[in-house]
């Protein structure tokens, strides 16, 4: 696709499009509901038009937006040039690229946006005719955490096994960012299961990708790996702030899956600036938040809390240090309840050389990827 580009100052915020891995329980449930597919976006004939018309595609979140500017245009009539303006102006640049056709493209911006700030973005394009249309988004960038992020229990069944964790998590994000409840932990671990590239016991973070964008293909989720519990922390504040949407971290060595809403600390406009110090997650946790007695006798050393259903805040220091939270890298062999014999739960379709998740640090986020495949590794390399 030829593409002619040009730079300007500023800074928009899009990011469409992450989920959990963990062990898991069974039994399915049918009413598992297809997303609607959106309507089509209608088009009037450049010729009817006194101007083109410019759309941004798809509309930004207007009250937490993610922080990373990135998306596309379009317009119904080719454009002799385009140019965007941030409002306020960040301090690093914004890129507007425009296809062979004249009548889209894309934009993006090489920073993250400021937490909870207003901003004005605004694409201008000159027709053949020589008439300026603009098109603006006006937004609040998200805070330091999202608001409004539902809690569901991995505990639908008291008395069942702890195995639905991961599904829980995927029920939190797929009902936050559609705002559509459309099946229970329990139907979906009994849908992701089958697309397991592991012998997990519940959900690997292959599945876990793969049954959130089954469930809704506008949620890109994909599984990242790290070797070091400090460079996953830092990638996953990142990637809440740059997608707008919850983050999933695969704790426990593993075996749990609790879903980071927020952070506290300071967040850097880059993965690499120095200016970052993370010292604190906010979490939400859908076996901690569940207060019901009768689940108590899973990890009773653990203490329960209604924080966990609105978001607990976690000192990094524990968060390091406590074996519930990244204290231990995920491990390939463990222990299955149903027959107390170690299995090995490392990804074994052979897509990846072994060892692939066994001794490294896994999240899932929304990474806005729609050509790779959600089952596979994400790739996206963060700013």
């Amino acid at each position: 696709m030829g593409a002619d580009r040009m730079t300007v100052r500023g800074a928009l915020t899009l990011v469409l499009i992450a989920a959990v891995a963990v062990a898991c329980a069974t039994t399915a449930d049918p009413a598992l509901v297809a997303p609607s597919p959106s309507a089509p976006v209608s088009r009037a004939s450049s010729a009817t038009l006194p101007a083109a018309a410019l759309v941004f595609e798809p509309p930004i979140n207007s009250s937490q937006a993610a922080r990373y500017v990135n998306g596309h245009w379009s317009s119904t009539a080719p454009l002799l040039d385009v140019q965007l303006t941030v409002t306020p102006e960040p301090p690093f640049p914004c890129t507007v690229t425009i296809d062979a056709e004249r009548r889209s493209g894309t934009y993006r911006c090489d920073g993250l946006l400021p937490a909870a700030a207003d901003v004005r973005l605004e694409l201008t394009g000159t027709s053949s005719q020589n008439v300026r249309t603009p098109a603006v988004q006006n937004f609040r960038t998200m805070s330091e955490r999202l608001s409004a992020v539902p809690w569901f229990t991995e505990f639908e069944d008291p008395n069942g096994e702890a195995l639905a964790c991961a599904a829980a998590s995927v029920r939190i994000i797929q009902t936050f960012t559609t705002g559509r409840d459309i099946a229970t932990a329990k139907a979906i671990l009994a849908r992701g299961k089958p697309l397991n590239k592991s012998a997990d016991p519940g959900i690997d973070p292959a599945a876990i990708a793969a049954v959130s964008t089954a469930l809704e293909p506008t949620n890109r989720y994909h599984y990242y790996r790290f070797p070091s519990r400090e460079a996953a922390t830092r990638a996953a504040v990142y990637w809440l702030a740059r997608s707008g949407k919850p983050v999933i971290a695969l704790s426990l060595a593993g075996q749990h899956a609790p879903v980071i809403i927020g952070y506290t600390g300071t967040l850097g406009a880059s993965i690499g600036d120095p200016a970052t110090q993370i010292t604190g997650l906010i979490v939400e946790d859908p076996q901690r938040g569940d207060l019901d007695p009768a689940t108590a006798i899973h990890r009773p050393d653990k203490s329960r809390s209604r924080e966990f259903q609105t978001g607990a805040l976690v000192a990094i220091a524990d968060w390091y240090a406590d074996d519930w939270w990244f204290r231990d890298p995920y491990k390939g062999s463990i222990v299955f309840n149903s027959d107390a014999k170690l299995h090995d739960v490392d990804r074994s379709d052979n897509v990846y050389p072994r060892p692939h998740w066994d001794g490294m640090f896994v999240i899932l986020v929304d990474d806005g990827d729609v050509e790779n495949p959600p089952d596979r590794e994400g790739r996206v390399a963060i700013q």
